[in-house]
């Protein structure tokens, strides 16, 4: 340490000496290491040179307690990472809480930082059944659990959304099943890519289901799969937030998505599981293999019921032919009586229908002759009363009872206004023809 000019007064040091004698005191009392607890929050892999520069936090109900920065040399990086995913079958990934060997360091360059040697999987196998228990306890306290499982499956699964990645080995199985069986079955799909594992898995596929609610009245299912031959990257099935998504999904969802004997939540909740892609294609197939053999049954019962109809049918028609010439035996003699009948009634009627005839038309006929008669002798005494009365009426015989007529000109008066002082007028009488010409014209009272 030293000082000089104006600073001589102060004592000044190098930040490398400040920083040396942290590191110093580090050694001193940080010279073991210590078995931590923590969440990765950042992983910060360089591919280039193979470390790995963790970034470790706390969290108490949902806030950052404390952090540090940490590092994972290369060689270390591989033996832990190797060790994590076989027990874990789950990759090093931002999001889990790991329990880890670490020196504390502080360096003068990299500040104060843990240098993790060893990470004990089982720690963070841990978390994760819890979480996945804790996942599995909150849906069926929501009652959503076996909500999908419940949906019922379509006769035949015809029309299906599927989530997964074109490139994936799983869809190309799952499609090649489907399109090559040698029954020639036809099933329509439309994929709806997701990420299928690890990070960014949670947000695209739960996006993929939300797309598929726009149309899902044009599915019969939705299937998840995904490829690749391991178990790694399968915790994402098991997050809350998709396993809602998937147990409250309005159409049947089908899975197959590991070769795992762990189910995931997903695949819980899920109406139908199957452990590879390419069993979900035989799943799908079945369904129409299931309706063909009904099918086909149908067909044999209704060939079975149509020839035991046939034959039933023979035996009543021999049945029904023997009835018939039975009857028409009988229907024959009867009719041949009858018959018989009908012509002596035909050999008697006719003479006796004509001889009741005749009687009747003698009768009307004497009955109109007597109508006849009555009616002339009715219309003759009425002719003679009308004509009797015409001779009354006429004129002559009307003079002769003492009326006159009174002519004024040559014509009949018709009242006393025609007749004037000085007309000549006419009197006929039954005897007589009287003309003169009115001299006095005198009314009567009343007149």
């Amino acid at each position: 340490m030293s000082s000089s000019g104006p600073t001589s007064s102060r004592k000044i040091y190098a930040l490398s000496e400040i920083t040396g004698s942290i590191t110093r005191m580090f050694e001193k009392f940080y010279d073991t290491p210590y078995w931590i607890k923590g969440e990765i929050s950042a992983l910060n892999l360089y591919p280039t040179t193979g470390h790995c520069f963790p970034l470790i936090v706390e969290k108490s109900e949902g806030r950052i307690k404390a952090q540090l920065k940490a590092i994972i040399w290369k060689d270390d990086l591989y033996n832990i990472s190797h060790k994590f995913e076989e027990v874990t079958r789950e990759t090093l990934k931002e999001g889990l809480n790991i329990l880890f060997l670490a020196y504390v360091k502080f360096s003068s360059v990299y500040g104060l930082t843990l240098q993790i040697i060893d990470i004990e999987p089982l720690y963070t196998l841990g978390e994760m059944a819890r979480d996945k228990m804790n996942t599995i306890l909150e849906l069926k306290k929501e009652g959503v659990f076996e909500v999908n499982k419940s949906r019922p499956l379509p006769d035949l699964l015809k029309r299906i959304a599927i989530i997964s990645v074109e490139s994936s080995k799983g869809y190309n199985d799952l499609m090649v099943t489907l399109r090559d069986n040698k029954q020639g079955y036809k099933v329509t799909t439309r994929l709806f890519p997701a990420v299928l594992q690890g990070k960014g898995a949670v947000e695209t596929i739960t996006a993929r289901l939300n797309d598929i609610r726009e149309y899902v009245h044009i599915f019969d299912a939705v299937v998840i799969v995904r490829g690749g031959g391991d178990d790694v990257g399968l915790s994402c099935y098991d997050d809350l937030i998709m396993a809602r998504e998937v147990a409250t999904f309005p159409i049947p969802v089908i899975t197959g998505i590991g070769h795992s004997t762990n189910e995931t939540v997903v695949e819980m909740v899920a109406c139908v599981n199957k452990i590879t892609p390419t069993d979900v294609a035989h799943y799908i197939l079945s369904t129409f293999a299931e309706q063909d053999k009904k099918l086909m049954n149908l067909k044999d019962s209704i060939m079975s019921g149509v020839a035991a109809i046939i034959s039933d049918q023979k035996e009543l028609i021999q049945e029904s032919a023997g009835n018939f010439s039975n009857l028409a035996k009988t229907l024959l003699i009867n009719n041949k009586i009858a018959l018989s009948r009908y012509e002596m009634s035909l050999s008697y009627y006719p003479s006796q229908k004509i001889k009741t005839e005749s009687v009747r038309l003698k009768n009307l006929t004497e009955l109109l002759s007597k109508n006849i008669q009555l009616y002339l002798s009715n219309a003759n005494h009425s002719l003679a009363e009308k004509h009797h009365r015409l001779r009354l009426l006429d004129p002559e015989n009307v003079l002769k009872r003492g009326y006159s007529i009174l002519r004024v000109q040559g014509k009949v008066a018709d009242g006393p206004d025609h007749i004037k002082k000085g007309s000549v007028i006419e009197v006929e009488t039954a005897l007589l023809r009287i003309t003169g010409e009115v001299s006095t014209l005198i009314e009567k009272h009343g007149s």
